[in-house]
Formats: structure tokens, C-alpha cells, sequence
């Protein structure tokens, strides 16, 4: 930081005057480096500053006070804004209008006693304007009161509540298993096939596209997928099984620090409202921001209600920049997403900064499990209007000690070969699924053992003697004698039994299914001929194959049920 004797060596001669006739130095040496040395003497001698500080009016004295609470520097665009500008006035100008005698604003008053200095620094993004107190005054000026903390009244609570969860835990681990039983082979910009995300998607909990990519985000990040030789993803055994045996707090933590320290996930490029082109010109940091948002939510009391927008409102009193260090609202490409009009000047800090603020709560926060959200009705992610900190989030921030994790119920394993697996057993889970077919998601989750999953099983080299310990070691008891016997037979002789959906055609005479089974509007909507008169036919096949018997002369009854 430039000093008290270098701020003024580099202060134009005219100014350099005006500060001296204020603290009553007539005479200046020419040589400026000698004016300067002796102005600094003069404004560091003894009692001269507290002088100096009583003299400015009120305003003025409060822009200081804001200066010192600043540790002597905020950007130059942020205190313009809230203490106004220094007109700009050559050497003419000066003499004639003499600012200093009537400033018109705070800024132009501490300007002008030398207690306000414009200075280049090096910022988080590059090199930053800034407003300076030289160290040299900071240090003799008596320290301001604490400044408020953000102003953030709680409310009652919302009528309905989304409450934070491990559902983003339980699609970790789902994404996973899916990856480790399924080829997928992303294409060269890293999309999956179509197919393939339908597939999983009907596996989560949340299959909203954006939470999905943040999810597909933060595993990429943690290096917890490789490439096979085929090209298709597959997880890493040693991370992905370390994370899926610890504790769920300190799996949400792994995720939640990743994301963290993750620049590569843009948050600001997520906002739902907003559009962002990158033209190489600008960029942002979307660390700088989660971490201030983080910092802010240290504000809030735990089990308290708060408004969103309030929440919003506070950190604009209090904290505005907290996305740009550099106070540059006139540079960053951002449009409003609807009417693609451009978002720019402070005008626009709702838009943008406030949009963020929702996004951050309403969007990784939430789906990490750190903030209850609540609304009027029927609350969703983006358009909640309050939130609290939630037990994790709580003691994620250290303001309260971790909750005791309860003991997870074992695996439930039925004589019809379905397993029922608590949702906190991620591991178990993920396991289960190289052996069992999912069926249903949910707490518990449901698989079901089957002869192509024994199979799938038996590729990934896993025996059936493997299966059967782990089952058994899992559930906490020997597994049934009659589905045991199942396993053993299917192991030892392949399939020997299907169930499949499908409906029953049923015709008067064995004549009539011969002549369905071999017209060439109807064969082929017949899946298979089970008897003389009874054939089945796919569920999505029936309305064409009605059609088709009519034309054919022939009225079906339709049963139902």
C-alpha cells in the first residue's frame, strides 16, 4: 500500500496546494518531493488529525469512518457510489472554483484535506482503483465503531417447507452404480447419450437437468470416473468405495468442499433468469462469491426462518461487491433472460447479484442439503421464498456441533428375491446393484435379484457363493432356504423361469388364432402363440392390433382390469 509521503508526491501541484493551504502550510518548497515530506510532517504531528478529523462535516466524517472500517481501502467505484464522485478540474478551474471551500460531497471533502488518495492495487481478479487512507493517518485515527453485521430479521414460518434431505447422496450414489453397471461412452464434449440419461434419471430422486449436471460436476471433479478401454465411464474402487462407507455428514462435506473449490462450476452461468456470454473480455470468480455468501449465512440463527429477499437486501447494504472485488458493474456481458436486454451499472444489482443470491440458496445449497426452503404453497427449488439453516448447513458454518448419525436398519431380503435397502446404506447399495435389478427409488430403495442380474454379476467376476455371503452378511441372517435354493439352481442351469408384461389375446377357435398368427397386418403385433387359441401380445401393441382385427372383420372385447 502506497504511503502518506508517496500519495502526495504523486498528487498533481495544484491539489497539492490546496491540501496545504488546509492545514496551513503557505509556502511549499518547489521541489515536490520536498512539499511532500514536509505536508506529511505537518499532517502527522501530534493532535493534527483529530483536528483535521473534527473540522469535516458529519457526511464526510462517516466516509472516513467507512474508510477505516475498511482497513483503509474499498474499491473507488464502491465508495463514489455511496460518498460521490471528485469532479475532475485542471489547475484554472481549481484557482477560480476553489472546491475545497464548498465540497460537493463527502468524497470532495476528505479529498481535498488529503485524507482521500486514488491508488492501483492488486485485486483477486488483476489490478484494482481503489479509494486509500495512507497507512501512516490510519494508524493515528481512532477506530471506528464495529460496523453493523447484515441486518437480517427473521420471519414466521412458511406455511410449506422443502426440507434439506441426502437426496443429492443417495443420486451420488445411484450415478455411480448406474456408471458401474451400464457402458456409457460420452460423446467428444462430454454429453451423455439421450438414452442413457433417461435411464438414470428414472433412478433419482431429483432428475432436474441442472441438478444433475452440478451432480455429474462434482464427481468429474473428484476424480472419481475413468475411462475403460471401450471408451465407457466407470468409477474409480478405491475413492468412490471410501466415500460410500463413511458417514453421511462426511459425505455431504466431501461434496459441498468440492464444490467449493471448484471454479470450473460457473454458478453465475446457472441462474435461471440470467444469460451470460463470454467474450473473453471479463471474467468472474465464483469462489469469491460462494465464500461471501457462506460467510453471510454465519449471520443466521439456527432454527430461524428467513426471507430471501431479505437476505438479499442485507448484503446489499452491507456487503454489495461481494462479486466483483473490483466494483465493475459496466463490463460483464449479462442478460436478462427473458427479454434479453443487458443487465449492466448497479441499477441492475437485483438482477444479477440478488438472481445469484436465489440461485446459490435455492440451487447448490439446497440440493446439498444445507438449507430447509420454504414458500406459501407447494414449495420448489427456485421460486421459495424463505430458508434456514439446516442441522448440516448449522454445523457445516461451526456454529453448532454435528448431529449424532442413527444406526442404519440391515438389508431386508424377501423369499421372492427382492431386497429392500435402506437409503443411508450407500455402500451395501452400490454393491447390490452389480448382483440385483433396480426397481424402485425411495427410502428404502428396492432390487430385485434375477437371472440376467446374477449374470451381470458373474461378468464383473463376482460368484455366487460371493453373493450369498454378502447378502447374508448385510441383511444380518442366512437368507432364505428357498430362495437360496432359487440362486443355486439358476447358477447352475440359467433361467428356467420369465415373468414379463404384456395382455392375452383370446379367440373363439384354434382356426382364428391361425389366421391372426399368419395375416401380415396382424403377425407381427403377436408377440408370442401360447396355445391353440391364446397368444400374448406388448402392452404398446394392443391399439394397433384392435385396429388391425377390425379391419380384418373381427370386434375384440377389451377387458380390463
Amino acid at each position: 500500500m502506497p504511503t502518506l509521503e508517496q500519495c502526495l508526491i504523486d498528487t498533481d501541484p495544484a491539489r497539492l496546494e490546496a491540501i496545504a493551504g488546509l492545514w496551513g502550510l503557505d509556502d511549499l518548497p518547489r521541489r515536490r518531493a520536498e512539499a511532500a515530506a514536509l505536508l506529511a510532517e505537518r499532517m502527522l504531528a501530534p493532535g493534527g488529525l483529530d483536528e483535521a478529523r473534527a473540522a469535516l462535516p458529519a457526511d464526510a466524517q462517516a466516509a472516513l469512518d467507512a474508510l477505516l472500517a475498511a482497513d483503509g481501502q474499498m474499491t473507488w467505484a464502491t465508495f463514489a457510489r455511496r460518498w460521490g464522485e471528485v469532479r475532475a478540474m485542471g489547475p484554472g478551474r481549481l484557482a477560480r472554483e476553489r472546491p475545497w471551500a464548498a465540497p460537493t460531497s463527502p468524497a470532495e471533502a476528505l479529498w481535498y484535506r488529503g485524507l482521500l488518495f486514488r491508488a492501483f492495487v492488486e485485486g483477486p481478479t488483476g489490478l484494482v482503483e481503489v479509494a486509500l487512507l495512507p497507512p501512516e493517518l490510519r494508524e493515528r485515527l481512532p477506530a471506528p465503531a464495529t460496523p453493523p453485521s447484515l441486518p437480517l430479521p427473521a420471519v414466521d414460518p412458511p406455511p410449506a417447507a422443502l426440507l434439506a434431505g441426502d437426496a443429492l447422496l443417495d443420486d451420488a450414489c445411484t450415478l455411480l452404480a448406474y456408471l458401474q453397471n451400464h457402458p456409457v461412452r460420452p460423446a467428444a464434449g462430454g454429453d451423455w447419450p439421450a438414452r442413457e440419461g433417461e435411464r438414470l434419471a428414472a433412478q433419482l430422486r431429483d432428475p432436474a437437468p441442472d441438478r444433475l449436471a452440478f451432480l455429474r460436476h462434482l464427481v468429474e471433479q473428484l476424480g472419481w470416473l475413468r475411462a475403460d478401454r471401450a471408451g465407457c465411464l466407470r468409477p474409480q474402487p478405491g475413492p468412490v468405495a471410501a466415500w460410500l462407507q463413511a458417514p453421511s455428514g462426511e459425505q455431504r462435506a466431501v461434496l459441498t468442499r468440492t464444490w467449493l473449490d471448484s471454479p470450473a462450476w460457473n454458478d453465475l452461468w446457472h441462474v435461471p433468469t440470467l444469460q451470460v456470454e463470454d467474450t473473453g473480455s471479463w471474467r468472474n470468480d465464483p469462489l469469491i462469491a460462494r465464500r461471501a455468501i457462506l460467510r453471510h449465512l454465519t449471520a443466521c440463527r439456527p432454527g430461524e426462518w428467513y426471507s430471501l429477499a431479505s437476505l438479499a437486501a442485507g448484503i446489499r447494504q452491507t456487503d454489495p461487491d461481494f462479486q466483483r472485488p473490483d466494483g465493475d458493474y459496466a463490463n460483464w456481458y449479462v442478460r436478462d433472460a427473458a427479454s434479453g436486454k443487458f443487465l449492466s451499472g448497479f441499477e441492475s444489482w437485483d438482477a444479477v447479484e440478488g438472481a445469484l443470491i436465489r440461485y446459490l440458496l435455492t440451487g447448490p445449497l439446497a440440493w446439498l442439503g444445507m438449507v430447509d426452503l420454504g414458500a406459501e404453497d407447494r414449495p420448489a427449488y427456485w421460486h421459495a421464498s424463505a430458508f434456514r439453516l439446516s442441522a448440516a448447513g448449522t454445523a457445516f458454518l461451526g456454529l453448532c456441533e454435528p448431529e449424532p448419525e442413527p444406526p442404519q436398519p440391515p438389508l431386508t431380503i424377501r423369499p421372492d428375491g427382492t431386497v429392500l435397502v435402506p437409503a443411508a446404506r450407500r455402500y451395501e447399495r452400490f454393491q447390490l446393484s452389480r448382483v440385483a435389478d433396480w426397481e424402485r427409488t425411495g427410502d428404502p430403495y428396492i432390487y430385485r435379484l434375477t437371472p440376467a442380474s446374477l449374470a451381470r454379476g458373474r461378468q464383473q467376476k463376482i460368484a455366487l457363493e460371493r453373493v450369498i455371503a454378502f447378502l447374508e452378511q448385510a441383511a444380518g441372517q442366512s437368507l432364505p432356504p428357498t430362495l437360496t435354493t432359487a440362486l443355486r439352481r439358476c447358477a447352475d442351469h440359467g433361467p428356467q423361469a420369465r415373468l414379463e408384461r404384456g395382455l392375452l389375446l383370446r379367440v373363439a377357435d384354434e382356426e382364428l388364432m391361425k389366421q391372426i398368427a399368419t395375416a401380415p397386418a396382424t403377425r407381427r403385433l403377436v408377440r408370442e402363440v401360447l396355445g391353440p387359441t391364446a397368444a400374448l401380445v406388448a402392452l404398446a401393441d394392443w391399439p394397433r392390433l384392435a385396429q388391425a382385427l377390425v379391419e380384418q372383420g373381427l370386434l375384440p372385447d377389451v377387458v380390463e382390469g
